[in-house]
């Protein structure tokens, strides 16, 4: 079975799944083939126990489902497979889980990754501006996500598109309307995240 395209996630418990390293790279492997827990195992370097734990949590979630069962030495062996392709943490949720240390750990070292990655565009970030980047980063991935979101609730769910086109789709429209946001444009053209020439 393959996965359908993007889902946001909205649920505050759910997206907590993301904090966690393991589920996100469990997460990874599924989404591109089938596999059983004793797969994971060996990609993950983690347990048997510990994967079949992760895997309950990411079913119950609805983010994985078992799609078929073999028997393998007279044991019945479950594969899973993600149930999207791609995974959109709600905009909103960045407000609703403030307390949640996992979670605000997690999101702020997305934000480091985020900075850091300004490098392989010939961005480079003084010492003392990388607060202030990191809050403007922060900042536009928010309004990105928000309008990203926005976009993909108001695709026909009846329209038959790949994934990549889908989501690629919802970029293009998202960018389109965030070009028209004043807010936006101030906190772009900033300068601090702006390509040595």
């Amino acid at each position: 079975m393959e996965p359908k395209g993007l889902m946001v996630i909205k649920d505050p418990d759910v997206a907590k799944l993301f904090s966690d390293e393991v589920r996100r790279k469990i997460l990874h492997l599924v989404t591109h083939k089938e596999m059983s827990a004793a797969d994971i195992v060996r990609e993950v370097d983690k347990n048997f126990s510990s994967v079949s734990y992760h895997l309950k949590l990411l079913e119950k979630a609805g983010l994985v489902q078992k799609v078929r069962e073999e028997i393998v030495q007279n044991k019945i062996q479950p594969y899973y497979r993600a149930t999207a392709w791609s995974f959109h943490i709600s905009y909103y949720l960045d407000d609703a889980m403030t307390g949640d240390e996992e979670y605000i750990v997690w999101q702020e070292d997305l934000m480091t990754r985020l900075v850091k990655g300004l490098e392989a565009y010939n961005i480079e970030v003084p010492p003392e501006k990388l607060e202030t980047v990191k809050q403007l980063v922060k900042t536009l991935y928010i309004q990105q996500k928000q309008e990203f979101e926005e976009r993909q609730e108001m695709r026909n769910p009846e329209a038959q598109l790949e994934p990549h086109v889908g989501k690629s789709i919802a970029h293009i429209l998202a960018n389109t309307r965030l070009l028209l946001d004043e807010k936006h444009r101030e906190a772009a053209t900033e300068g601090t995240v702006a390509p040595n020439r």
